[in-house]
């Protein structure tokens, strides 16, 4: 708790800081009690500014100008003063080597420490929800060192594309959402009931349908929420997005949109598209880093899905051609309507759902889940095709 922090935040070509101080260490160290009144007096601005620098390493400043001056802040539940600054290089450099100077509380404290880290910039794939611990102020120590050379436009867009991948991969509920409505696909609806298989080219059609509608739902409000142009809060699109697994999972056991699933897709897709902008919004990024982001983030999602979607298609072909699929489709439907109505109670009234664990289990192994079916499939198949020449030779030989 008596640690501080010093944050630097990149954004292009700027550069700010935000130091965090604790309240009773900067009171020892001005030996005057601090309160509300006090804490943005000239006594405490000028002492932190007499202590705070930053140079180039031939010995160049910085200009140091104040966005925020000093003020009380409650940080991990204690009384911090926070400042922020914004570090303006010599004219014609820039931040990518420089050295920071900040012997803050460390000139009157011998114990005091000073944690530096890059909270935000692009280049170096550094976001505001993992910040990189630079080092550490202490002692004589008062000096660190910054070094961005090694960073790059493209490694920040790699990193928000990974982001996106882990998103999808880790967000069971966006998946079974996708996996329930995908789950009939193969299927015909003859009088209000999943019948026979619908062909090979009508599949593979309208599993293409759902997953770009819901592509262009949710690429829409990721955009609209990540540029801050719209806020929602969290808990109802999360409720929302349970509701769209339960509705998904209705359809799977019984047809209730036949051949509008697309329609269902693209408009569910607009509220899960809310929830992935809350992501963005947590990295801490300016508004052309998040255009940037939007981009990266959505590849990564259309990637994972790409990749989810090849690796359910060849058992929902295979298997939808013999009696297994009926259980097969009953069974997901009912886990993911199961699973819907547990996520909906629990994001409404706080209630526990015993069915989180059952689907984390079955998302971690869901690679050999498809493997498995897959071979499956095959294996029906080729049973159901030997029985089927040997009833054709019997009936030949008769």
């Amino acid at each position: 708790m008596y640690q501080a922090a010093l944050l630097l935040d990149f954004h292009g070509d700027k550069l700010e800081a935000e130091l965090q101080l604790p309240v009773e260490r900067l009171q020892t160290a001005l030996n005057t009690p601090l309160s509300q009144r006090n804490i943005g007096s000239e006594q405490v601005a000028d002492y932190i500014s007499r202590h705070f620098s930053a140079s180039l390493t031939d010995g160049r400043q910085f200009q140091i100008d104040v966005i925020e001056p000093p003020h009380l802040s409650n940080i991990d539940g204690a009384p911090y003063v926070v400042a922020r600054f914004r570090l303006i290089p010599p004219t014609g450099s820039s931040a990518d080597l420089f050295d920071v100077h900040c012997d803050v509380l460390l000139d009157r404290i011998p114990s005091q420490v000073t944690l530096v880290s890059t909270r935000a910039d692009w280049r170096t794939s550094t976001f505001a929800n993992d910040p990189q611990l630079l080092g550490v102020l202490r002692g004589a120590d008062r000096s660190l060192r910054i070094d961005r050379r090694s960073g790059n436009w493209w490694r920040g867009l790699g990193s928000v594309f990974k982001l996106g991948m882990r998103h999808i991969s880790e967000g069971t509920d966006h998946l079974l959402f996708l996996l329930a409505l995908l789950l009939p696909a193969p299927l015909a609806a003859v009088h209000g009931q999943w019948w026979s298989y619908a062909g090979t080219r009508i599949c593979i059609l309208r599993i293409a349908k759902v997953v770009t509608a819901f592509t262009v739902g949710h690429s829409i409000t990721l955009a609209v929420g990540a540029l801050d142009l719209v806020r929602v809060p969290s808990r109802p699109i999360e409720t929302l997005i349970a509701v769209s697994i339960l509705v998904s999972a209705i359809h799977a056991f019984r047809p209730i949109f036949p051949g509008r699933e697309a329609a269902i897709a693209a408009s569910f897709g607009l509220v899960h598209g809310l929830a992935f902008a809350t992501t963005l919004a947590d990295l801490g990024l300016q508004r052309w880093e998040r255009v940037a982001s939007i981009f990266g983030f959505n590849l990564g999602i259309e990637a994972m899905q790409l990749v989810v979607v090849l690796a359910a298609l060849p058992s929902l072909i295979l298997l939808s051609r013999t009696a297994l699929y009926s259980a097969i489709r009953i069974g997901g439907a009912v886990l993911a309507g199961t699973a819907a109505t547990g996520w909906i109670a629990q994001r409404l009234w706080d209630l526990p759902n015993p069915a989180d664990a059952m689907v984390s289990a079955l998302a971690q192994g869901a690679l050999w889940i498809a493997i498995g079916l897959t071979l499956l499939g095959i294996a029906t198949r080729i049973i159901l095709l030997n029985v089927t020449r040997e009833c054709t030779v019997r009936i030949n030989e008769e």
